[in-house]
This record gives structure tokens, C-alpha cells and sequence, in this order.
């Protein structure tokens, strides 16, 4: 199972508190495929079947069900310039 670390949890607890408005209610960061080789995090509503991450309570991080087995027993930080890292 994936774990996000409290870094990371805080990080994007903030970065959706900073772009709530009303058009977002419901949304959350959802971990999608970028292209073949590369996933990318994009503002979505999170599916019945994804793996969802919270926060203080709010909904922060959804992995969809088919990149499950992709992230198990793999942690999600995320260093001081933003940059995410699957370690």
C-alpha cells in the first residue's frame, strides 16, 4: 500500500487549500498517466474504486485502482522545492 508522508500530506493539503474555490468543491489530487512513461497529478473528482488519502479530515490524494499495484510498498514525498519522489 502506498504512504504518503506527513511532508507530503501537509504540502498538498495546502497546495488545495490555495486553489479552493467553488468550481473544486470535491476535488482532490488524483495521480493519472502523463503519457506511457510518465504519471502527472491532475484536479479531479476522486472514482468509487481509487485508494484516497486524507488529510485534517479532507480528501487530499486519489491513486486509481489500476496504478495500485504500481505504488505497493512505495512511499510519496515531496522535497522543499515541490518536486514529488516515489521512494
Amino acid at each position: 500500500m502506498l504512504e504518503l508522508t506527513k511532508t507530503t500530506k501537509s504540502k498538498l493539503h495546502q497546495l488545495l487549500a490555495a486553489s479552493d474555490n467553488p468550481n473544486q468543491q470535491g476535488r482532490c489530487f488524483r495521480i493519472v498517466p502523463k503519457d506511457e512513461k510518465f504519471l502527472t497529478l491532475k484536479l479531479a473528482k476522486p472514482q468509487p474504486s481509487d485508494m484516497v488519502f486524507e488529510y485534517e479530515g479532507d480528501t487530499i490524494l486519489a491513486l486509481p485502482k489500476a496504478l495500485q499495484p504500481f505504488f505497493q510498498d512505495r512511499s510519496l514525498d515531496m522535497d522543499k522545492s515541490g518536486q514529488l519522489r516515489l521512494i
